[in-house]
């Protein structure tokens, strides 16, 4: 599967991918699983319009997501709105070695983790199984800031 790079951040498209991440990595293609019911609130064609045209973007409904990121020969950045967008993906087989959080900003009974990075019970929790399941998962800004590792900081 040729995901170069997952990351979850509730803002999907801005700034710091554009400028930062998406050259750093090389990339051909941001794919955003969106479940249907959440395909009102996502504006495709915005999301289009904050990328740079030399990029592709594909937005897709979880169930498909899998299948079509393991058909690809493209260079592909994963991008999630969440992390529990990630959970359907890794029951269709998706696997990653690595996740980078950018931006999970305050929500009730969330707690602040790092700048930018705030997460409640449910969040927890969703860390914890994906560090047992060996997913490196660290919050980072830019790849030229210093990486912080998200496990150590739960076990603190």
């Amino acid at each position: 599967m040729p995901i170069v790079f997952a990351r979850v951040d509730d803002r999907l498209i801005h700034g710091q991918i554009v400028q930062a991440w998406l050259p750093e990595l090389n990339i051909d293609e941001v794919v955003i699983p969106c479940p249907r019911e959440k395909e009102n609130r996502v504006n495709k064609n915005l999301l289009r319009l904050s990328l740079p045209f030399e990029y592709e973007l594909t937005v897709l409904d979880p169930a498909r997501c899998v299948g079509y990121m393991s058909a690809s020969k493209k260079r592909i950045f994963l991008l999630l709105g969440s992390l529990q967008d990630l959970n359907p993906l890794l029951e269709d087989g998706l696997q990653i070695k690595s996740l980078n959080i950018g931006g999970m900003h305050f929500k009730e009974g969330a707690q602040k983790l790092a700048e930018n990075v705030f997460l409640d019970a449910t969040d927890k929790r969703t860390l914890r199984i994906l560090t047992d399941l060996g997913i490196d998962i660290e919050t980072r800004a830019v790849p030229s800031s210093k990486s912080i590792s998200i496990k150590e900081t739960l076990n603190k």
